[in-house]
């Protein structure tokens, strides 16, 4: 507590901690490839991978910071960020209204997310299982999503 201030603080610490790694993993999966399905097949991987390296951690973060908390809404904004600019590359030539892509950033890293809590406590499923199941809501939810998409529709 001399270090961290109190438990907010030791709190806050691993949470960055998390969110740099959780980042810089994501960045360089999603750089691996231009195809888009490829993207979300590293990404989702890279997750999960980055879950099973270090469950403490993760526990530690999932369990104790609540998810309305100004710690982890501040992980999910840092991850979030790290999915917009390959998603505006693949979305924004076929017209996806940016508010969209924003919504569905948001959406992938609470789905991702909140699958890989439950599973990392109750692995029901194999890890590929898990990981393929993720990719494809995914991909076909967002990679067949109308290009019509725009604001007010």
């Amino acid at each position: 507590y001399r270090h961290f201030g109190d438990r907010d603080g030791l709190l806050a610490a691993v949470a960055d901690r998390f969110a740099d790694g959780l980042v810089a993993r994501l960045t360089e999966a999603l750089s691996s490839s231009v195809d888009p399905r490829a993207q979300v097949t590293a990404a989702v991987e890279s997750y999960v991978s980055f879950i099973e390296a270090d469950p403490a951690l993760y526990g530690f973060l999932t369990q104790q910071a609540p998810a309305s908390s100004p710690v982890l809404l501040g992980v999910v904004d840092r991850v979030a960020a790290a999915l917009r600019p390959p998603m505006d590359a693949a979305l924004g030539p076929l017209g996806i209204d940016p508010a969209a892509v924003e919504t569905w950033a948001y959406g992938i890293v609470g789905m991702v997310h909140l699958s890989g809590s439950r599973w990392a406590a109750h692995p029901t499923v194999r890890r590929e299982r898990l990981i393929a199941d993720l990719v494809a809501l995914v991909a076909d939810g967002i990679l067949g999503a109308p290009s019509s998409l725009d604001a007010g529709e």
